[in-house]
């Protein structure tokens, strides 16, 4: 018994090192260094050349030698993508929305002030009410999203990491 489970433990570590690896498609700029990674398992927002259409996929998986990814399940070529819509960081997308809650929370607070405790309506309370709508709306929409066109200086690459783990030290 003793024996059985060495020899599987033997025969799973010579085969794991050829096991494992990391496959992601990286949105790259032409001389820049830093590179924008999607793995699989990410939901990526991207349009076809030719469609006007928005389509939001799982990326499955991803094949470095024919630059081919994997959008839930069936595979495409990277070339026919045009663009990809990426989000903007979360500071900048939830200040709109936390704005607005700021105004209309400022403007029912001041009317149930007004109601039971004879809090006076002026038009400080009408302009901050207001602004925090306005600002925070047009925050919203500004940084819904970003489209990133494909061409000569940006693109979208297939890439594979083979990750070995070694036997033995110092290989």
């Amino acid at each position: 018994m003793r024996l059985r489970n060495t020899a599987f433990i033997v025969a799973f570590m010579a085969t794991a090192c050829a096991a494992f690896s990391q496959k992601f498609i990286q949105l790259e700029r032409a001389n820049r260094a830093r590179t924008l990674k999607f793995y699989a398992g990410d939901e990526i927002t991207y349009r076809f050349k030719g469609d006007r259409m928005w389509h939001s996929a799982l990326i499955t998986d991803a094949n470095m030698d024919s630059q081919r990814v994997a959008l839930d399940g069936r595979y495409w070529p990277i070339r026919e993508i045009d663009a990809v819509r990426l989000q903007y960081p979360g500071v900048l997308r939830t200040s709109g929305p936390m704005l607005m809650i700021f105004g209309a929370s400022w403007g029912g607070f001041s009317l149930i002030g007004a109601l039971f405790d004879n809090y006076p309506l002026t038009a400080q309370t009408a302009i901050i009410t207001g602004s925090g709508l306005v600002v925070g709306f047009g925050l919203k929409q500004i940084f819904k999203h970003r489209n990133v066109r494909l061409n000569e200086r940006r693109r979208l690459r297939a890439v594979e990491i083979p990750v070995s783990i070694p036997l033995r030290p110092g290989y």
